[in-house]
Order: structure tokens, then C-alpha cells, then sequence
């Protein structure tokens, strides 16, 4: 039992010793380019640098060792790096030369360079050789989480040397019974670093870890006078005024504030950590009231050192300071002045017009006497043989008309001391544009020319009769007249919803002599209608009362219902662009069907079913009235007069006994039906 005893203490003081330290040493055994190896390319495994818009390149760092912490100098690193199993694999950017390691048992291997040209996409592998870590020992039998809480949630943590993954500042992470080490960081704050050790005593361990802000807040306060005046600190613009809780590093910074028409302010101030400091500018006004005035050109445009002011007439304040002022307009020479601007010294400033600046045209035309524009507007008594040597230079735009000709146009670049000269022959020919919505089929004097946008060329000028067509759509027509000024034009064509020819369903029902509903299918060929029609009857006959010569004491009471169809032939004469009347004739038959009343001997009554499949047959004469409510969609309303032709003869026993089976045969109906169109 005693030997027990010694051996469980043994481990125990095993347990918490402390073993010897490392030695303080980190160095690269190799490094190479590994060309076979495709990860830094492979999706899934590359990774997309912003910078450089191409892939980074992989270096493969082989080490057991962890607690690495990395620098790549100015160029960084694209993203964070990644552990993997015997490696730490780093992701650099394309001509990355060098990188410094950093570790808190090995210490530091600073500014080593690859030696190797880093290139996009490629893979390298770094081989490290370190001494050996030998560090607390702890019990790793027994293991506890540990809640850790970092303020800021955005710091990076590092544990034993490991760096770890927060969740809002936040991790939840399992360790062995001992001491340990953390370090935590973050932009603008102080870096804090320490143990904490975790032992069976404590439930639930959490460390809290609240970093100390290494930075203050400047307030700005604005004014009348500075409202909207640009923030520098540090020669780095920050915005307008005014500004509040902008956040500063501690330590010295230049506060400056410029705006235009004032001096620029300027104090030294020195942030300290979690201070606020307030500034009230104050800008002291540099400039005075001016006035300019174009003589005799309200068009005329004012610039102030290159800077638009306005038109014709402009007051306002200037900075002090030597300023140019300038009249100007197109194609004319500016008129210039330079001032030289006093604070509250106001000043009112005369500009003579900018002078034109012309140049010479000349056109001659056969035949001559044509009318002449420039630049869209006519030039009054401007008629060919044309000359101007007062046109303005730059660009024009020059358009000849001559009635009964080709109209021509073209651009001339008039310059001072060229003259521009041009000579046409006018021919009598002319153009003109024809467009139309939708596109369709165009005939010019009943000659089919093609489809729309058509464009009539080199046509002699006269009256044309124009006619447009297409499926579906009112034709349209004009006569056209070419004279060298005829416009273009676009015509916009009438939907036709009745078509010569046509094919349609339609459900309906049927009212008068028969009423149920129907079905059926029809068309129209060049105008000529056929259709085809089910009808199926609702309403009951009258009953009537049947008795049989050898059981004359047991009547039977039976009613009849209509059954048929009909089929009809007609031509169709278009009223309205949307309704369309269509005269019928046609033959209809019409089958009863009976139904006996008396039920309680279903086998007896059978036999007795004379009349069922009594029919009738005759002729129909009709209107048929479609409006159309969608090139697909219609209505119909079809009344109609029956003729009848034959009669089987149990139907005509039975008309005899019933007014509605009569009306089955011969009268007036009416149908009002949906239609289909397809």
C-alpha cells in the first residue's frame, strides 16, 4: 500500500514541475518551389487576391512546432493562416520577399527573405528546423472549458501561443489542469498579455480579458462661419464640418480646417487614451464683394480662373488673391482680365464681349436656287449660288432643298483665313423613310416592295400611292408626295380582330324551344363559316302517362329530354374591326330520351321504354353575332328558327301530348356562346 502511495505522489509531482526552457532559436532548413504541386490553383484551396486581382501564392510552412505568429512586411498576407496537420500552410501575395516569424518560447526570426522569386498560383514549401519546446507540464487526465471574453469583440486572441477564433468576442475552448498563457490585441488598443490557471477548484472557469483603448474622440463643433468647411488631420482628409466622435490615435496630430473665402485653421493638438477633445474653429474671412459685367452679350459666359461663375452678369465674393477673369463664348476670341483681390476691398469689373472669330463659305449648286440651312435654320435670302464670310468658325451642319429634287446634306469645319468652298449637282431624285407598327408588307403603286422600315431611294419626285398591310391589321393606305422635302414617317397600323380565316371553339347555352347547353367546334375560310354543334337538353318534357294493352291497370309515367346536334354551313361579313355577323343554314337532329317515373319495377318498365330514341330531324336558319374581346377571346350570340323536316313516329305521338317536346323540333332559339380562337 506505502508503494502505491509513493508512486501515485511520484506522478503528481511529475505533474506540476517545470521542465527546462528551449533554446532560443528558429531557422529555415529550405526553401523551394514545389512545381507539381497545383493547391494554390485547385477551387477550394486558392485563394482570389484583391489586390493584385490574381491568385496568391502557398507557402507550405513544415513544422510541428505551434504558437507561430507571422509578418510579411508592407505586402501582409491575403487572409489568415491555416493549420493543418505537420503544417501551417500561408497564403502571400504575388513578389512577397520576405516574412518574419515570431514566437514566444523560440523567440524571433526577424526579415528573412524566400531567396526565390514569389509568383501567383504557385505552391512553395519552407522547412523549419527549431529547438525543441519544452513546456509546463499539466494533467491532461482531467480537462476543463473555460469561457474567455474579449472587449474588443473584434481583438485577435492568442492561447499558449495558438491563435484562436473568437465569435463576437467571444470562445468557449477545452484545456487541461494547469497554468497557462494568453496575449490579446487589437487596432488602436493596447496589447495585454498574461497567465491564468485553471485547477478542480473552480466550477466553471471564464477569463475576461478588457483591453485598454490607446485612442481618444475629437469633436468638431461647426459654426455659421465654418459649417461645411473640409477637416484635414494630418494632411488626411476626414470630411465637412461639423464632425463629432471621430476617433484618434494617441498621441500629436495637426487639426486643420479649410473653406473657401477664409484663412485656413490650424491647431497642434495631443490625444490621450479614452479622452474626448473639443474644437471650436474659428475662420477669419479673406475676400471681398465683386461684380462683373459682360458688355453687350448676356450670353457670354464669366470664368474665374477657369471656374464657371455664370452668364452675362455675376456678383459675389472672391478669395483674395490673384485671380483671371474671362468672357467667353464659342468661337469666339475671351476677353481677359486679371485682378488682384484685397480682403474688404469690393471692386465692380467691366469685360468687353468676346469678338467672333469667322471664317468664309461657299456653295454652288446645278440648278442653282436652293433654298440653303446651317445648322437647322434657314438662312434668310440664302439661296444658291450661296456666299457668307461672316460664318462663325467650328463646326456646321449645311442642308440644300430644291423642289422636285434630292435634298443634300453635309458638315463643314469653317476655319479663320480658309474659305470652304463646295459645288453639288442636284439631282431629281428624293428619299424618304416609311416605318410602321408592327412591320409589315408595303406595296408602292401596287408593287410589292418588301418589308417596313423601308426607305424609298432615288425615287423621282411625284405622287406615289402607298399601301401597308399585315395579318391581323387594318390595311393602310395614302398617297404619297415626293418633292425633296417629303419627312419620314411612321405608321402605326389598326389591330384587325375579325381575320377573313379563322378556326374557334365555343361553349354555350342554349335558350327557347331547347334549353341546356353546347358545345362545338368551327371555323372561317376566306370568309366562308362551317360549325358543328352538341346539344344536350335540361329542362323535363310534360310527363306522359303510358298504358299497356295486356297490364292496362299499370300505367307507366315517363318525361323527355333532347339530345342532338347540329351542323351548319354560312359566310361571315365583317360589321366593325371587333364584330363580325356570319348568315347560317343547317340541319339538326334531335334524339329523346326517356325517363320513367314509376321505379318500383325497373325490369317490368324497361320493356315498355317505347319512345325512348324517338328523334326528329329538320333545318335551321340563322344569324350568328361574334364579338371579339381579344385576338384568343370572343362572344357570340346565334338566334336561330327550326324547320322540321321528319318526325320519327313516337316523337310525333309524343308532340302531340306535349307542347315542349313539340318546341324540341320546330320554333325559335337562341345560343350565347364563349369562343376560343386559335
Amino acid at each position: 500500500m506505502k508503494q502505491i502511495t509513493k508512486y501515485i505522489l511520484l506522478q503528481f509531482l511529475l505533474l506540476l514541475s517545470v521542465s527546462l526552457l528551449a533554446q532560443d532559436k528558429i531557422s529555415v532548413e529550405s526553401f523551394e518551389l514545389l512545381p507539381q504541386d497545383l493547391t494554390a490553383n485547385i477551387e477550394g484551396t486558392s485563394r482570389f487576391d484583391p489586390n493584385t486581382r490574381k491568385n496568391a501564392a502557398l507557402i507550405k510552412i513544415e513544422t510541428t512546432q505551434k504558437g507561430f505568429v507571422f509578418e510579411g512586411g508592407s505586402l501582409g498576407f491575403v487572409g489568415d493562416p491555416e493549420y493543418k496537420t505537420g503544417e501551417i500552410w500561408l497564403y502571400v501575395p504575388d513578389g512577397a520577399k520576405k516574412i518574419t516569424l515570431k514566437h514566444e518560447t523560440l523567440g524571433v526570426l526577424r526579415n528573412h527573405y524566400y531567396g526565390v522569386p514569389i509568383q501567383s498560383g504557385k505552391t512553395y514549401l519552407m522547412k523549419l528546423s527549431t529547438a525543441e519546446v519544452i513546456t509546463t507540464s499539466h494533467d491532461y487526465e482531467h480537462m476543463k472549458d473555460i469561457e474567455v471574453t474579449v472587449i474588443p469583440a473584434n481583438a485577435q486572441l492568442f492561447i499558449n501561443g495558438g491563435v484562436e477564433k473568437l465569435n463576437n468576442g467571444k470562445i468557449s475552448k477545452t484545456l487541461s489542469l494547469g497554468t497557462h498563457t494568453y496575449r490579446a490585441s487589437a487596432l488602436n488598443y493596447h496589447t495585454q498579455s498574461g497567465k491564468f490557471e485553471i485547477t478542480d477548484s473552480v466550477q466553471s472557469p471564464k477569463l475576461s480579458i478588457i483591453l485598454k483603448p490607446a485612442f481618444g474622440y475629437l469633436n468638431v463643433n461647426g459654426s455659421p462661419e465654418t459649417d461645411g468647411g473640409e477637416l484635414y488631420i494630418d494632411g488626411q482628409r476626414v470630411g465637412k464640418l461639423p464632425m463629432s466622435q471621430q476617433i484618434l490615435k494617441s498621441g500629436k496630430h495637426k487639426v486643420e480646417v479649410f473653406k473657401k473665402l477664409y484663412h485656413t485653421y490650424v491647431e497642434e493638438i495631443e490625444m490621450k487614451d479614452s479622452v474626448t477633445i473639443s474644437l471650436m474653429p474659428t475662420l477669419e474671412p479673406n475676400c471681398a464683394e465683386y461684380e462683373f459685367l459682360v458688355v453687350g452679350d448676356n450670353n457670354a459666359q464669366i470664368f474665374d480662373n477657369g471656374e464657371l461663375l455664370g452668364a452675362g452678369y455675376w456678383s459675389g465674393k472672391l478669395e483674395a488673391g490673384e485671380h483671371t477673369i474671362e468672357a467667353r463664348k464659342i468661337s469666339h476670341s475671351p476677353s481677359v482680365k486679371k485682378i488682384v483681390v484685397e480682403k474688404d476691398v469690393n471692386q465692380r469689373v467691366v469685360l468687353s464681349r468676346p469678338e467672333p472669330i469667322t471664317g468664309t463659305l461657299e456653295i454652288k449648286t446645278v440648278p442653282s436656287n436652293a433654298k440653303v440651312y446651317i445648322d437647322g435654320s434657314v438662312i434668310e435670302s440664302g439661296r444658291t449660288d450661296y456666299i457668307n464670310s461672316q460664318l462663325l468658325i467650328g463646326p456646321h451642319r449645311v442642308k440644300l432643298v430644291l423642289p422636285g429634287h434630292k435634298p443634300e446634306e453635309f458638315d463643314v469645319e469653317i476655319e479663320e483665313g480658309k474659305p470652304v468652298r463646295k459645288s453639288l449637282i442636284l439631282t431629281d431624285y428624293c428619299d424618304a423613310t416609311i416605318n410602321s407598327e408592327p412591320n409589315a408588307n408595303i406595296y408602292i403603286d401596287g408593287i410589292y416592295m418588301g418589308k417596313t422600315p423601308y426607305k424609298i431611294k432615288n425615287r423621282v419626285a411625284g405622287n406615289y400611292k402607298v399601301e401597308i398591310s399585315a395579318h391581323g391589321y387594318t390595311t393602310y393606305s395614302k398617297t404619297l408626295h415626293l418633292d425633296g422635302t417629303t419627312e419620314d414617317m411612321t405608321i402605326k397600323l389598326r389591330r384587325n380582330y375579325v381575320r377573313p380565316s379563322e378556326f374557334y371553339m365555343q361553349v354555350g347555352g342554349n335558350y327557347g324551344g331547347i334549353i341546356g347547353i353546347n358545345a362545338g367546334l368551327g371555323g372561317h375560310i376566306n370568309n366562308v363559316n362551317m360549325e358543328a354543334n352538341f346539344v344536350l337538353g335540361f329542362i323535363e318534357s310534360d310527363k306522359i302517362y303510358w298504358t299497356n294493352t295486356i297490364y292496362e291497370s299499370i300505367p307507366y309515367v315517363a318525361t323527355y329530354k333532347p339530345l342532338g346536334g347540329n351542323f351548319k354551313l354560312g359566310y361571315g361579313f365583317r360589321l366593325h374591326r371587333r364584330i363580325r355577323t356570319t348568315l347560317q343554314v343547317g340541319t339538326q337532329y334531335i334524339l329523346l330520351m326517356e325517363s320513367v317515373e314509376n321505379s318500383y319495377n325497373d325490369n317490368y318498365y324497361s320493356d315498355m321504354k317505347i319512345a325512348n330514341g324517338a328523334y326528329t330531324m329538320g333545318l335551321t336558319f340563322g344569324a350568328r353575332l361574334n364579338f371579339v374581346l381579344a385576338p384568343w377571346l370572343g362572344l357570340s350570340i346565334t338566334p336561330e328558327y327550326i324547320l322540321p323536316v321528319y318526325k320519327s313516329p313516337g316523337f310525333e305521338v309524343l308532340s302531340g301530348h306535349s307542347e315542349k317536346i313539340k318546341n324540341y323540333s320546330e320554333g325559335f332559339n337562341c345560343n350565347v356562346g364563349l369562343n376560343i380562337f386559335f
